[in-house]
């Protein structure tokens, strides 16, 4: 009987994968529960969901994407890809989406709760906060999943 033999390399593919469904999916999930947050009534709500979006994404999307690079970059080494167009995309929407999270998306957050400090969780300053990120962080899924297409069919491969 045949036995199964893993490679480095489908070790290193597996874990790019994995948290490639981490990443995406989570932030798919997120803009989900952004529509809960704003239909609910409950005092406070946008604001907690506010909160909670920052503590995944600091603590789960920035670890998960910059692990998932790396491996990217062992993918391209250990199974001589090269950078070809596909790769060479991924990396400049990877960039512009990793850029948005840490740059803005994070911070913003951060403001977002100090508004809520000052001038309570519904306010319409707070509300406005809340729309603008939801925005930002609709356009950022868009491009997360424009990676998952390029990484699909790689064109120009």
């Amino acid at each position: 009987m045949p036995t199964a033999v893993v490679t480095w390399y489908e070790v290193w593919k597996t874990i790019h994968v994995l948290l490639a469904v981490i990443w995406v999916g989570g932030a798919l999930m997120l803009q989900v529960l952004a529509l809960f947050a704003l239909r609910s009534r409950l005092p406070g709500r946008k604001a907690e969901f506010a909160g909670e979006a920052e503590k995944v994404g600091m603590r789960i999307f920035a670890p998960a994407g910059l692990i998932l690079l790396v491996m990217g970059f062992i993918l391209v080494h250990q199974g001589h890809w090269g950078y070809h167009t596909w790769v060479v995309l991924a990396l400049i929407a990877y960039g512009l989406s990793f850029l948005t999270g840490i740059l803005f998306l994070g911070p913003e957050s951060g403001r977002i709760k100090r508004v809520i400090e000052a001038e309570g969780p519904d306010s319409p300053a707070v509300a406005a906060r809340i729309q603008r990120i939801l925005l930002v962080s609709r356009i950022e899924l868009a491009i997360l999943l424009l990676i998952v297409v390029d990484m699909v069919l790689k064109p120009g491969q």
